[in-house]
């Protein structure tokens, strides 16, 4: 098992990238990680417009960010989160 979970998915209706990442195991710190919403795809090239962060406490399972990541993701899909630079 890793002790770090990264996540990169591009959701094309709503022409955003979600970044997962956390470390797992680590409790010197207030935060571990967390979900940056970034508008388009991510260039690694240019400098990315980020639209959205949350961040997660240490402490939390891989289950418990994998369903926090999960509820995040369906807000944004049925639109209880409004992500659209429109």
């Amino acid at each position: 098992m890793s002790d770090y979970i990264k996540k990169l998915e591009y959701i094309k209706d709503h022409d955003i990238t979600v970044e997962l990442t956390y470390r797992l195991n680590f409790n010197n710190e207030k935060s571990c990680g967390g979900v940056k919403i970034y508008s388009g795809k991510i260039d690694e090239d240019k400098e990315n417009y980020e639209i959205y962060m949350e961040l997660y406490e240490c402490g939390l399972t891989e289950n418990d960010v994998n369903e926090r990541y999960n509820k995040l993701m369906n807000e944004i899909k049925t639109g209880k989160i409004d992500v659209s630079l429109k």
